[in-house]
């Protein structure tokens, strides 16, 4: 299972790519959802900040694949997520509420990814205890992000049944629920140290499952739509962070 970091790494990179290209057909800094319309409305040099941040998007992407200084551009990414799609955001809503945690668990995710790159740093008790804090700080927001959309999954199960699940996928009911469980199921193991590896791995397969089956198809039906673009970036995505978590873990043990 240690074999997943590199293409874990590589899934993440071409994911925050994409994003990095939205930057520039949106016009906004868009990782994680766009802040609420009226905040967004007041920014100085708007358009100047979504092309530096998407070229930064692109640029730390590229360093991830290549493995140049891939931990430092990783981290980088991390915390230009958590600072301009968390911690400026409004959150009035509980749709917001939960796109601002997306952005957490990108921010938290991007974090792991680059605890990847630091552990070959070194072995000293510095290095091993700064990846500890930046692997326990990625799974927290990932399973408060996992937790969050699986309540979600419960409270707008209309939505989900009627409006978000692709018409060519049977017994809508039945995998509204079954999902719901499933994020907070991953959600929970995330926290939980001996479930950790697993939780990692099946929460990332059953991403990439939702990357093939409703992201790519919701995508296809309407190239227009921005929810759907970010959808089907952000899903790509999560499934590197998981797969690389995943792979740490496994080579830890």
């Amino acid at each position: 299972m240690d074999k997943l970091i590199r293409p874990g790494r590589i899934i993440y990179a071409i994911g925050i790519m994409a994003l990095g290209v939205l930057c520039f057909i949106m016009k906004d800094f868009i990782v994680g959802r766009p802040p609420a319309a009226s905040w967004a409305a007041n920014i100085p040099g708007k358009l100047a900040w979504a092309y530096v941040s998407g070229s930064l998007l692109i640029l730390a992407g590229l360093a991830v694949i290549f493995n140049v200084r891939g931990g430092i551009a990783s981290l980088l990414i991390g915390v230009i997520i958590l600072l301009f799609s968390f911690v400026l955001r409004h959150l009035y809503e509980m749709i917001d509420w939960i796109n601002a945690y997306k952005a957490l668990a990108l921010a938290g995710g991007s974090f792991i990814v680059a605890a990847s790159f630091f552990q070959k740093g070194g072995n000293d008790q510095g290095t091993l205890a700064g990846n500890s804090k930046l692997i326990f700080t990625g799974c927290l927001f990932l399973s408060f992000f996992f937790i969050i959309s699986g309540l979600a999954h419960f409270r707008f199960a209309d939505f989900i049944k009627s409006g978000f699940i692709p018409a060519y996928i049977p017994f809508h009911p039945f995998w509204t629920y079954f999902c719901g469980i499933c994020l907070l199921a991953g959600g929970i193991g995330l926290l939980i140290p001996g479930l950790r590896k697993w939780a990692a791995l099946l929460s990332g397969i059953m991403i990439g499952g939702w990357f093939i089956l409703l992201h790519t198809v919701r995508f296809a039906n309407d190239t227009s739509n921005s929810s759907d673009r970010l959808g089907l970036c952000e899903s790509f995505t999560f499934v590197g962070i998981l797969f690389v978590l995943a792979g740490m873990l496994s080579k830890k043990q």
